[in-house]
């Protein structure tokens, strides 16, 4: 299992009209993509994060569903203006030591296939995760 999660720290004149839909979004996701077993989205307890969203996935190709789902680029799309700070990463009980590196490949290969995203996760002041190798703050 994949453990997807997105920690989310909000822009301090995040609209509450804009972060309420991409919050709205964010749920959207664990309903619509078929390959997520379960999730939740909620408020971020414990660090300087203000929501967070954890997808659990049964393995590579439903992360790769998951990622370039229209649910999961519609998030994208109206949450990452109003992100300040985003940290994604996975966690797993795959003993794949190659893992970490599929992971990040299937990323890569969604921010190709999406210059747009691409973009937008570049443009998040302050982000932690994976695809964007080429870029400086990563």
């Amino acid at each position: 299992m994949i453990y997807h999660v997105n920690r989310i720290k909000l822009k301090a004149d995040a609209p509450s009209a804009q972060v309420e839909e991409a919050l709205e979004s964010l749920r959207n996701q664990g309903r619509q993509v078929s390959s997520v077993k379960s999730f939740v989205v909620g408020r971020d307890h414990g660090a300087d994060f203000d929501w967070g969203a954890t997808y659990v996935i049964e393995d590579l190709d439903g992360l790769w569903e998951y990622l370039t789902h229209p649910a999961t680029l519609n998030s994208d799309k109206v949450g990452l203006p109003v992100v300040e700070r985003l940290d994604i990463f996975d966690i797993s009980d795959d003993e794949d030591p190659e893992l970490a590196a599929k992971i990040e490949e299937l990323h890569r290969r969604r921010n190709e296939l999406s210059p747009e995203t691409h973009e937008m996760l570049a443009d998040v002041p302050a982000y932690l995760g994976a695809g964007l190798e080429d870029d400086p703050k990563n």
